[in-house]
This record gives C-alpha cells, sequence and structure tokens, in this order.
C-alpha cells in the first residue's frame, strides 16, 4: 500500500507544482491572455475524458505497472518539453502529452482495489485521497518558492526542470520497488473500452442518478473555472506571484485536509448527504462572493468557504451515486462522476477565461455565484 501512495503523491507533487504556481505565469510570460490560460488548462481535462476509460481498460489486459511506468515516462516527456519550451505552442504540445497519457486516477485507484479487501476498501481509498491531496497541498508550494516572486521564464522553466527529476525518480521507484498487483487479466478491446465513454452518458440520464451529475456538473463548472483564472486574478488584483500563490494553495491545501479529514466525519454523524452538499453549495455560493472584494483579509476566508463547499459537496455527491445506482453498476457510475467533472472543467475553464476577458476579472465569481444560487432554488 505505502509504495502505490509514494508513486501518487511524488507523481501529483510534480504536476501540481508546475501547473497551479507557474504554467499560467509562464503562458502570461509568452504572451498568452487569460482565454488562452484556461483553454490550455481545459484542453488536460478534454483529453483525459476520452483517454481515461481505455488506459482503465488496458491496465485490465496487461496489468497495473507497465501503465503506471507510461504514466511516469508522458510525464517526463511533457516537463521535458515545458522546460526548453520557447513558444506557446510547444506549452501546449505540454499539456496534450500530459492529458492524453496521465492515469494515475483511473489506474492508480484499480491498483488500489486489487490489493485491498471489500472490508478495508475505504480506508485505502482515503489513504489514496490523503496522498492526492498531501501532493497538491506540497506541489505548489514548493513550485512557487522555486519561481520567486520576481519570476522570470528562466525561474518558471526551472520549476519544470524540478518536476523532471521527481518524474525520473518516481520512474526508477515505480521500476524497481512497485510490485505488480494484477494476478488476473481480461482481454482488452479498443472498441469496448471506447463504448464506455457512449454508456456513461446513458447512465447519466437514468432519473435516478440525472440530479446528481447535473449538480456535479455546476458545481465544477464554477470551481474549476476559478482555478484556472485564480492565478492571473491574484496576480492583478496583489501584484503577486508564483511565490505567492503557492502559499495561497498550500493554505487551501490544509484547509481542505481539515475539512475532508475532521469537519465532514463529524458532520455526517449529525446530518445527511443532501443537507450537506446544501451547506457546501451555500458555502461557495458566499465564497465566490468574498473573492471580488479584494479584500487581502476576506479572500483567506472565501478559500477556506470554496473549500468546505468542494471538500464536503463532492464526496457526498459520489456517495449518493454509488448509493442511487446498482451493486454492479457502482464502479461504472463513479467513473461517469469522474467523467462529468472532466466535461465541466473542459467548458467552464475557458468559460471563466472568456467571462475574466471581456467582462472583467471579478465576472467569473458573480457568474458562478449566480447559477449556484438558481441551483439551490431549482
Amino acid at each position: 500500500m505505502l509504495k502505490i501512495l509514494i508513486f501518487l503523491f511524488l507523481d501529483v507533487l510534480a504536476f501540481s507544482g508546475v501547473l497551479i504556481s507557474t504554467l499560467p505565469f509562464l503562458i502570461h510570460e509568452y504572451g498568452g491572455n487569460i482565454l488562452l490560460i484556461t483553454i490550455i488548462f481545459g484542453s488536460f481535462s478534454f483529453f483525459q475524458f476520452f483517454t481515461s476509460p481505455f488506459w482503465g481498460s488496458l491496465s485490465d489486459r496487461f496489468g497495473r505497472k507497465p501503465l503506471i511506468i507510461l504514466n511516469c515516462f508522458a510525464e517526463i516527456l511533457a516537463n521535458l518539453i515545458l522546460a526548453i519550451s520557447g513558444s506557446l505552442l510547444m506549452i501546449f504540445l505540454s499539456r496534450i502529452i500530459a492529458g492524453l497519457f496521465k492515469n494515475n486516477v483511473s489506474v492508480g485507484t484499480a491498483y488500489i482495489a486489487d490489493i485491498t479487501t471489500k472490508k478495508n476498501r475505504a480506508k485505502g481509498m482515503g489513504l489514496f485521497g490523503v496522498a492526492f491531496g498531501l501532493g497538491f497541498t506540497v506541489g505548489p508550494l514548493l513550485g512557487g518558492l522555486v519561481a520567486g516572486s520576481n519570476f522570470t521564464i528562466m525561474t518558471l522553466a526551472n520549476v519544470a526542470w524540478i518536476a523532471c527529476v521527481v518524474n525520473i525518480f518516481n520512474l526508477l521507484f515505480v521500476t524497481f520497488f512497485l510490485k505488480e498487483s494484477k494476478t488476473s487479466f481480461n482481454n482488452f478491446s479498443i472498441k469496448n473500452s471506447f463504448s464506455k465513454i457512449y454508456l456513461q452518458f446513458k447512465l447519466m440520464k437514468k432519473k435516478l442518478l440525472l440530479p446528481f451529475f447535473l449538480i456535479i456538473f455546476i458545481v465544477y463548472f464554477g470551481f474549476s473555472g476559478m482555478e484556472g483564472i485564480f492565478a492571473i486574478w491574484i496576480k492583478e488584483t496583489f501584484t503577486w506571484g508564483p511565490k505567492e500563490v503557492g502559499i495561497v494553495m498550500l493554505y487551501a491545501g490544509l484547509s481542505q485536509i481539515v475539512v475532508q479529514g475532521f469537519i465532514l466525519r463529524v458532520l455526517l454523524k449529525f446530518f445527511n448527504e443532501i443537507q450537506l452538499i446544501k451547506s457546501g453549495i451555500l458555502f461557495l455560493i458566499f465564497g465566490f462572493l468574498l473573492i471580488p472584494t479584494s479584500n487581502i483579509y476576506l479572500v483567506p476566508v472565501a478559500i477556506f468557504l470554496l473549500c468546505y463547499g468542494i471538500g464536503v459537496t463532492n464526496p457526498c455527491l459520489n456517495s449518493l451515486v454509488s448509493k442511487k445506482c446498482s451493486k454492479n453498476e457502482k464502479g461504472f457510475a463513479l467513473g461517469a462522476a469522474y467523467s462529468a467533472q472532466s466535461i465541466s472543467r473542459f467548458i467552464g475553464q475557458p468559460t471563466a477565461g472568456i467571462l475574466f476577458l471581456f467582462f472583467g476579472k471579478d465576472m467569473p465569481f458573480y457568474v458562478n455565484s449566480t447559477i449556484l444560487v438558481l441551483t439551490i432554488i431549482f
């Protein structure tokens, strides 16, 4: 168990250190506007949506370890291209490669399922989430500290070089220390793996599940849009750089750990999932409305409200999706929930970029809060 968690932590650390703290600034330095930043961010989710079922099926046929090794190779290549990039086209190519080949979630969760029993599987998935969260907490801070406040293209590229080193270490670790978890192998069919995309849409339209998938889409439409523009919003509002963004993301990551690790467990003893989802949406609304105040003391409050909102809403929605479908559909339904997130990210991030570019840097937050208010009402 520990070895797969180490792989995930290092993989997410390298990925988030590049993506969150430095990539928006690097695109900006090469002349890209906020819309292009969000399109490049959204392209990753676009390719993930189409390739995740494929990698999952391929790992059923050939094992988890070969696919995890492929993930490491792809990350090395993507970050190498980013480190030597001299144009927006190369940056875009880097993100396409990452989106096409990244399989840490789909194959990583399958690995956990292989090595756990039904009794301790929830605990295993919880540890998987902790490793993922820690990577997203430490990565942006490390990337921000390397790039610095008074960043240059060179210091931003240094983050990608460090990510390459972490990925190479991770590749060696996986190759020599991670054991294959799968003991039996299924037949593989490209047609069957991609037909899952159609079946996911079919599942989403089921009467009992449709409301939850719509809420997943709406929540992540707003939240992912904020993720895509937040670094540049901070730059224009407070004239901060990657270092400060990294510190903010450290605070956000720790807030998320507090919410999911402690607050949510207590609340579940007193409230059901529907009640907690409503509270999460309300917190998201207030969080989105507080950010445009541009008050340096209120923005941290807004970030905590947003972390509570997404930290409570996401697991409760996943729980309800798994409860509302048949026993044989649970895994597939949760995969469909992840796909709904990918679709909303691909649409939500460029939409936030358009609103930022043409209607001002605060407009995405007002639109997000309005959509969520309508969701609560209807």
